[in-house]
């Protein structure tokens, strides 16, 4: 820990509790969408707000930008490495394993999609990523361009692109059965 006189660190402290009461849902629910796991998004928002202790921004007039920007950057890469790692594990696995019975459940179909969409999501440019979870965030254009640093009126053909991108990319996943 850094040599912080009592009174520094306190308002550092008093600064990083106010941040958490106001970002803590939107910054969450972000996580939650990028990853699905409850669990695994609480542990990366307690770590964006973490990387804003020890690591502030230079201002904090764009702090809930900042703190999108640190939390999707967080979840992506977590994505990648479960990527990795499944990708690891299915070439350790016996080649004896069953794989792809088709459930007709209506809820596993639900789950099979947003596992698709995730894998999808993880191979994407991340400023492409990014766009696409902000956006279904809930996110309004401007608050997206604050977030990604484009202009404004840029966000609307970069979405359109990105999302051409993913249902191509999702298409093309579809059809190898993964």
């Amino acid at each position: 820990m850094k040599n912080i006189p009592a009174d520094e660190e306190a308002g550092a402290l008093n600064r990083l509790e106010a941040a958490i009461q106001e970002h803590w849902e939107p910054i969450y629910a972000v996580l939650f969408r990028i990853l699905g796991d409850r669990f695994e998004a609480e542990d990366l928002a307690l770590e964006t707000f973490w990387v804003l202790y020890q690591k502030p921004p230079a201002s904090t007039d764009q702090l809930g930008s900042w703190l999108y920007r640190v939390a999707t950057n967080l979840g992506l890469n977590a994505l990648r490495a479960a990527r990795r790692r499944r990708t690891r594990e299915q070439q350790a696995a016996s080649l004896d394993s069953p794989g792809g019975t088709e459930n007709p459940a209506v809820e596993v179909e639900h789950r099979l999609e947003r596992q698709r969409a995730r894998r999808v999501l993880a191979e994407m440019k991340d400023r492409d990523a990014r766009l696409l979870v902000l956006r279904h965030s809930g996110l309004a254009y401007a608050e997206i361009a604050e977030v990604l640093g484009v202009a404004p009126g840029s966000v609307g053909t970069l979405l359109a692109r990105a999302e051409s991108n993913f249902k191509r990319r999702y298409q093309t996943l579809e059809e190898r059965g993964g």
